[in-house]
């Protein structure tokens, strides 16, 4: 199991607010990006399946100054590409899977 919240409070909560325009994130980090334009880079080591980040487009201006989400050598979708968050207000859940990289569940 990884480390996502749970109802059972098996991994504690973790907020970080991102208002510059770079940030390393974490694993269980819920981000929210309060200025557009910024580089989100994920964790690419100690990570366990199921191990989750959340980035929320809290700035409403995705859509006008991206969101890029830095793979760091795992690929995302399956793919070896970074993301683009580009749809304003979106909120984007990634769960790392050990054999696939990180996927998108919502």
């Amino acid at each position: 199991m990884g480390r996502y919240i749970t109802i059972t409070g098996t991994a504690g909560s973790v907020t970080r607010i991102n208002a510059g325009t770079a940030y390393n994130a974490v694993v269980n980090d819920r981000i929210l990006c309060t200025a557009g334009g910024q580089t989100i880079t994920l964790p690419n080591a100690g990570l366990l399946d199921g191990d989750t980040i959340m980035i929320t487009d809290a700035a409403n201006t995705a859509a006008s100054s991206n969101i890029t989400v830095a793979r760091n050598g795992n690929n995302i979708q399956r793919l070896a590409e970074d993301l683009t968050i580009n749809v304003n207000a979106a909120t984007v859940v990634l769960v790392y899977s050990a054999t696939l990289g990180w996927i998108i569940i919502k």
